[in-house]
């Protein structure tokens, strides 16, 4: 099991940006983490004091970073980027309801290049509900610079 403090030293989300607090498992491809952070009052992705069920895709992507360094590979230490989410499965309005409990996020691996990587997520109340899932890419940086005038 990884702590909150574990978790920082592998991911570049750093104070309370980092969306995760425990990390139980992983494998080579799939990994689960829990969260209480959709409860705190200073969380910094709130709007209007709220707290949007989008931000449980943030959340997702900690947790596939999380994996990317804890699994050893090369592409994501170079740092990357959310590109794009796709097929969202959204069935609440927003994250911060205390009667969800801990959050449970797992994520999987289904796709990995020297480009990025492609990893299905679900966000998951503490009883096991679904709250979202879908999928997420991440686009790693380019490790030299492209130079436009040669190419």
């Amino acid at each position: 099991m990884l702590t909150i403090e574990d978790i920082l030293t592998h991911i570049p989300h750093q104070g309370k940006s980092c969306l995760l607090d425990r990390c139980d498992a992983w494998t080579a491809d799939t990994l689960t983490a829990q969260t209480s952070a959709h409860l705190r009052a200073d969380n910094p992705l709130r709007y209007q004091d709220k707290l949007g069920v989008i931000v449980g895709a943030e959340m997702a992507m900690q947790a596939a970073a999380l994996h990317g360094a804890l699994t050893g590979d090369q592409d994501a230490k170079t740092g990357g980027y959310l590109a794009s989410l796709r097929d969202l499965v959204v069935t609440c309005d927003r994250l911060d309801r205390a009667d969800y409990g801990v959050l449970n996020i797992f994520v999987r691996r289904e796709q990995h290049d020297l480009a990025g990587m492609v990893y299905r997520f679900s966000v998951s109340t503490q009883q096991g509900a679904s709250l979202l899932k879908g999928r997420g890419m991440v686009m790693f940086r380019a490790r030299t610079p492209v130079d436009v005038a040669s190419a």
